[in-house]
C-alpha cells in the first residue's frame, strides 16, 4: 500500500487484478479497466471520478496484471495480489482485509461503467449492519442486447418482501426467477465482513478462487448476515469481452 487510511469515511476499494483475457489485443499491454471509452478516458477514470466526486478521495485499488501502470495515480492507494492469475476476485478482496475489517467499504469492481448516482446511493443508506447491494433495474432490456437468449447467462436473484436478497446465482429457465441483477458495487461494514471471516475463512475450500456471487451464496445459505438489495436506474454496463465493449462503445455518449 502506498500510503495509510486516515479518514473515518467510507473508503472504496476497486477490484482490478484481472487480466480480462476475453478482451483479446485490447488488454495484452494493459489491465481490462484501461481500455479507452473516449479518446481521453479510460473505465478505471470514470470508476475512480464516480468516488471522487462524492468526497470519497481516500481510494484503495487491488491491482495484479500489470500492476506497475496503476503507479501513475499518486493520490490512490494500492496493494497488489501477488496471487492474481490463480486467485478469483474474492481473493483479490481478501487482499484488503485489514481495510474491511476496519472501515466501512463499497467495493467496486473496475470492469464496469456506472454513473456517480450507483456511489451516492450506497454513500447515504441508512442501513447500519450487512451489506447493501445495487441491483441494475433495466437488466431485462440490457441482456437482450447482450444475448440472442438472455437466459443461456442470466441466474436467479430473488429478494423477499424487505428487499433483502434471498437467492442469487442460480441457472434457471424463467424470468420469474430473476428480479434484478448484481451490478459489481457493494457496501459492507467492518461487523459484516468480521462475520464472514469468522464463518468461511477456516471452513471453505478454496475461498479465495470463488467469486463474489458464490460468496453471497455463501452468506445466505449460512445466514452470515443479510444482503439488502436497492435498485439503480441510471447508466450501468458490465463489460466481459470484445462483444460487451462494441455494445458500450454504441450505447454511450460521453
Amino acid at each position: 500500500m502506498k500510503s495509510k487510511l486516515k479518514s473515518k469515511n467510507i473508503i472504496p476499494i476497486i477490484l482490478a487484478a484481472g487480466r480480462g483475457s476475453r478482451m483479446e489485443e485490447l488488454t495484452k499491454d494493459k489491465p481490462k479497466s484501461f481500455v479507452n471509452i473516449t479518446k481521453k478516458k479510460r473505465l478505471i477514470d470514470t470508476v475512480i471520478e464516480n468516488f471522487i466526486t462524492l468526497g470519497l478521495n481516500e481510494i484503495t485499488v487491488i491491482t495484479g496484471y500489470k500492476s506497475n501502470k496503476f503507479n501513475q495515480f499518486k493520490k490512490i492507494n494500492t496493494i497488489k495480489n501477488k496471487k492474481w492469475k490463480t486467485t478469483n476476485i474474492f481473493g483479490s478482496l481478501i487482499c484488503a482485509d485489514k481495510i474491511l475489517s476496519k472501515y466501512t467499504c463499497i467495493i467496486s469492481y473496475a470492469d464496469i461503467f456506472y454513473e456517480k448516482e450507483a456511489v451516492k446511493i450506497l454513500k447515504t443508506s441508512k442501513i447500519k449492519n450487512g451489506i447493501v447491494m445495487l441491483s441494475y433495474r433495466y437488466w431485462k432490456k440490457y441482456w437482450k442486447k447482450r444475448f440472442k437468449n438472455p437466459l443461456s447467462d442470466l441466474e436467479t436473484f430473488r429478494t423477499n418482501n424487505k428487499n433483502q436478497l434471498v437467492e442469487i446465482g442460480k441457472r434457471t429457465n424463467s424470468y420469474k426467477n430473476i428480479k434484478g441483477q448484481y451490478m459489481g458495487i457493494f457496501r459492507i461494514d467492518p461487523n459484516s465482513w468480521k462475520k464472514v471471516k469468522q464463518h468461511l475463512f477456516n471452513n471453505t475450500k478454496n475461498l479465495n478462487k470463488i467469486d463474489i456471487t458464490t460468496l453471497f451464496q455463501l452468506i445466505i445459505k449460512k445466514k452470515i448476515c443479510k444482503i439488502h438489495v436497492k435498485s439503480y436506474k441510471k447508466k450501468w454496463f458490465e463489460i466481459d469481452n470484445i462483444k460487451d465493449y462494441n455494445l458500450f462503445k454504441k450505447s454511450i455518449n460521453l
